[in-house]
Formats: structure tokens, sequence, C-alpha cells
């Protein structure tokens, strides 16, 4: 219900839009029951024949009402979307915000396409809540409660009938059928997520699936999930078939009794024989604001369910150190998310003086409690270079991402600048580093706007410049559209090494501070890594840098190597140090010479 809170709060913002929102609703409805009441009293005075000017005021009514209901239809529909829009706005920067800063890639169980349905279309399912469950429950229990004050001023035993058949109609029924639609609905729900999957996993690997002829595969698996869509729909429409025809029979019965009722009252002289076909009519178009109610009990759910998987994707029980941060939904604390000013934090008078690194017993686990780092300490003066060693799986990738704030550490903490990164905003963090890992994203554009990215305003000679570096600059130069080069899905139209040197190419080109590379030359041959290792070193040397490998070139460059093992360093030392231990360091740089 956390989630709730949220909206419920968000809407306090807007309290006056929300009101007046809900205010129009009713109007709408009103003005509906005074047009075909007026229009009923009009029709019944003008039978018997009287003076014209005696029907004036009702006709002045008829036309009155028909005008203020399109009015007030008109101001219903406009400030209830422009405030759910508001509210819809305020809720993305509030999930954008925390799901920036609290996800992390230690997350076990989620997909690129659970978070993309996640981040996405659970913050629209919040906006339907509001628009299409909130306003109509208003709007009806508004609407119920004045038409019950005047029916009761004709007939005190038809208002009461006409309260519990509102009640019967507007809330059991659809509670009814909500209960014997919710397996079908929670079924459904599995099933679109299931082929929302599936779609997106075919997207991504179009070429793969049609190179190793997986099409078919891919439409069966489609066609099955669409025949059992098909099947919950049916079912779906059968039960709201029902409840519709439950619904018209029981409005059917009130107007047949409201006309029961009336009638001894007309024959008794207690009430008008023109009011005779205003009750019913009025009944009638009263329960026009019953219409959405089916539909409330499903966006409530729909909302819960939503809340709950984006609460789960950002991360709610973020950890950092020994301390476990619920998200307050306090106003203090929602209102600072919510608002402009959060979304990005002033340093313009506290700027941090120099970028020296240093990462303080750090502990990271998955979701099974598993660790994948554990009390990692080490200190990385500005200048200065580390190189984290060991075998895959030993935890060397987790450190970096740590560093970024892709994965969020349960123990310790991590400085830069002397200042802890719980008191630094994330992106701030990034600014201050470059970050080359062994499978950067290549973009389905060209060479040169892929490289732009990492500095909007190079020019093409400082383009070449880099690319000339990174021993790729020849290969460029041969292609007939040269920068402007379309390097395909993933980049799939240039080799890995190729990529590999354009990624390198394209992180150099960013002024930062500290450069953290991640296996950066895995996907080249013997000679030209040793080429490109040589122009690294010459273009960072007055950076930082953190290099993580599993291949021992150029080591005696480190000012310190750090040799990990299941998380934890087993050895640390310069690679001479090292080597005179005769430990795991040197099996692995052994070992590798010997394959050299």
């Amino acid at each position: 219900m956390r989630i709730f809170n949220l909206i419920n709060y968000l809407m306090k913002k807007h309290i006056f839009f929300v009101i007046f929102s809900i205010f129009m609703g009713v109007l709408t409805i009103i003005s509906n029951v005074g047009m075909l009441s007026t229009s009923s009293i009009l029709i019944s005075r003008a039978a018997l024949h009287p003076e014209v000017l005696d029907l004036m005021v009702l006709i002045v009514a008829v036309r009155f009402f028909g005008i203020s209901r399109g009015v007030f239809r008109y101001l219903e529909r406009f400030f209830s979307h422009d405030t759910t829009f508001r509210v819809l706005s305020s809720t993305r920067r509030w999930v954008y915000k925390n799901f920036n800063d609290n996800y992390s890639e230690g997350h076990e169980g989620y997909k690129t396409g659970d978070i993309y349905t996640k981040i996405v279309k659970d913050v629209d399912v919040l906006k339907e809540f509001y628009l299409r469950g909130i306003y109509p429950l208003f709007i009806a229990i508004l609407t119920g409660l004045v038409t019950v004050v005047v029916l009761s001023y004709f007939s005190i035993p038809l208002s009461i009938y006409y309260i519990l058949f509102y009640i019967g109609c507007g809330f059991i029924l659809p509670l009814a059928l909500f209960f014997l639609s919710r397996r079908l609905i929670q079924k459904e729900s599995q099933l679109k997520e299931e082929l929302n999957l599936i779609l997106l996993d075919f997207l991504k690997g179009v070429v793969e699936a049609s190179i190793y002829s997986l099409k078919e595969e891919f439409n069966d698996k489609v066609n099955y999930l669409m025949d059992k869509l098909s099947e919950i729909e049916k079912k779906k429409n059968f039960i709201n078939a029902v409840g519709d025809n439950l619904y018209s029979l029981a409005l059917s019965l009130l107007v047949l009794l409201s006309l029961v009722i009336t009638a001894p009252l007309i024959v008794e002289g207690r009430l008008e024989g023109i009011y005779y076909a205003m009750v019913p009519l009025s009944i009638m178009a009263s329960f026009e604001a019953l219409i959405p109610m089916t539909n409330v009990l499903y966006k409530f759910k729909e909302a819960d369910n939503s809340g709950k998987n984006i609460l789960s994707i950002i991360g709610i029980e973020n950890k950092r150190g020994n301390n476990r941060e619920n998200l307050n939904f306090s106003n203090n604390v929602i209102g600072k998310l919510t608002s402009q000013s959060s979304l990005s934090i002033d340093y313009s008078n506290d700027i941090i003086s120099n970028c020296n690194l240093s990462v303080n017993n750090l502990s990271i686990y998955n979701s099974s409690k598993k660790f994948l780092i554990r009390d990692l300490s080490f200190n990385l003066p500005y200048g200065k270079k580390i190189a984290i060693v060991g075998t895959s799986g030993s935890g060397k990738s987790t450190v970096l991402r740590a560093l970024l704030g892709f994965v969020n550490f349960h123990r310790g903490d991590i400085k830069i600048g002397g200042r802890s990164y719980s008191q630094l905003d994330k992106e701030e963090i990034r600014k201050f580093f470059t970050y080359v890992e062994q499978n950067s994203y290549i973009f389905n554009t060209t060479i040169r706007e892929n490289l732009l990215i990492a500095k909007d305003k190079a020019e093409d000679a400082e383009i070449m410049e880099i690319l000339r570096k990174c021993q790729i600059d020849t290969l460029i130069k041969e292609l007939p559209d040269k920068l402007d080069t379309i390097t395909g899905q993933y980049g799939f139209k240039i080799s890995g090494g190729e990529k590999q040197r354009l990624l390198i190419g394209r992180a150099l080109l960013k002024k930062s501070k500290i450069v953290l590379l991640d296996e950066p030359t895995a996907s080249l041959d013997t000679k030209l890594e040793k080429k490109v290792v040589d122009f690294l070193h010459s273009s960072i040397k007055d950076k930082s840098c953190i290099w993580v490998t599993h291949r021992l070139i150029s080591m005696d460059r480190m000012d310190e190597i750090l040799v990990l093992n299941q998380g934890e360093v087993v050895e640390r030392g310069t690679h001479k140090e090292l080597l005179a231990l005769k430990g795991r360091y040197y099996k692995l740089w052994s070992l590798q010479r010997a394959e050299a």
C-alpha cells in the first residue's frame, strides 16, 4: 500500500484541482438529472395546454441544464486530465530518481524486459488508477447522496429503495464481478508480461533469430500465448456481459418500483401528476455515475500490483553501510523527491576539491546473501594506478560497478575527495569517471555519433587523432562513408576487436579524472594489445586509473595490484613484490608467459 501513500500525497499537492475536478464531475451528472427531470415536467405540463408563459421557466431550465452539462463535462475532463498528468509527471520523476539512486545490478531474476515493463508500463498504470479509479468513486458517492436527498422530498420509502439499489449496482455488483474474474486478471497479467519479454528478446536478437532459424519457434510461442489471452478475454467478456445484464435488470426493477410507489401518491393527491415521469427519469440519469464503477476495483488492483513491481525494481530495501534505508513516505521526504529541485543537486558552492578515492571495508552480496565482495579496502590518490586481477567470477567488475553506483554496497563506504557516496548524487559521482567495459554498448548509428556521446563538440580532427592512437584510423579511412558509416545493431557490422578499440576511443574523448578499465583489450590479438595498452597508459598518465583484467600485461606500470579470489583480496602489492611472493599472482603470470 506504500504506492497509494505516494499517490495520495501527490494528489494533495494539487488538491484544488482534484476537488474542482470531482465537483465538476458531480455537477455534470446533476445537470443530466436536471435536464431529464425538467424535460419530463415540461412535456407533462405542456400536455395540459397551459399558457406559453407558464412554460418559459421550464424551457429555460431545460436549455440551462443542457448547456451546463456540456460545459461541466468539458471542465471536468480538462481539469481531471490536467491533474492526472501533473500527478503522473511527479510520479515519473519520483520513480526514475529512485531507480537511478537505488537500483542495483546485484538484483537477481530481473531481465531487461522486466525492468522496461516496471519503469514504463507500471508507471502509466498509476495514471489510470487516479483517472479511472479515484475520480469515479468520489463522483458516484456524491451523486448518490444528492439524488437521495432529492428523492426523499417526494417519498422516503422510495429514497430508501433507491439507496439500496444504488449501493447494490454501484458497489456490491462490481465487487462480486471482481472476485469472479480476479484469477483471470492475474493470469492475463502474467501472460502479457511473458509475451512482452518474448517480443523484447526477439527484437534484441533478431539477427541471431534469423541466422539460427528461430522464427518458427518464436511464432509458436507467440501464437500459444495469444490463444491463451483470447480464451481469458472471452471468459472476462462473459462475466462482464452477465454483470451488464444484472445492472440493467436492477435499474429496470428500480424504475418500475418508483412508478409503483409514486402512483398511489398521485391518486391520493400528495404528489402532482406532472412529477410521475420525472422520478424514474431522475433515477435513470443518476445511475450514469455508476457506469465507471465496474472498473474501479480493477484499477485499484492494477495500481497495487504496479506499485509493488516499481518498488521491487528500484530497490525498496536499499542498504548502505549497516543501516537499512526504507523509503520514507512522509510529506517532507516525498516533497523533496517529487520537487523539481530534488532532481539535481547543486554543487556550485561545494565543489569536490580533489579526486582522491578511498574504499573502506566494502562488502556486497546478492539477493541470496552470497558475497560478491567482502571487506575490500584500498586508497587511490589522484594520479595513481591500481590493477585488480583475478580469474573470472572473482568480483573484479563488481568493484567498478559499485564505484559507478550501479551496484549498492551493504557494508563499508566509498569516498571521493573526502566526501562519502551517501552525501553525493550518483549522476554527479559518475561525472568523475570514464568507464570502458568489455561489452560496452554500440548504438545503431554512425561512428561519429557513437563517439560524440562522450564529447558532443569534438571536431573530426580530434576524433581521428584518438582513433589513430587506438590503431583503428586506417579502417575508418578505408570505409566508403568514413565517420558516417552506420555500425549496425550492437555494432555487428564491425569486428569485436574494432568495436573494442572504438569504445576505448569514445571513452578517452571524455574529460574525466578517474579512468575505470574493465578488460579493455580482451578482444585484441597480442601484438595489437601491446600497442593499445601503451596508448592507454600514455593517455591516462595524468589521471587516476583502476584497471581490471585477467591478462597481466604491463603490470609493472601499476602502483599497486590487488589479487581477488571469490570477492576477497588474497594478495596485494607491486608487480615485483607479488612475483617475489610466488603465490596466486605468480602462478597467473607464469601461466600466461607459458601460453605466450
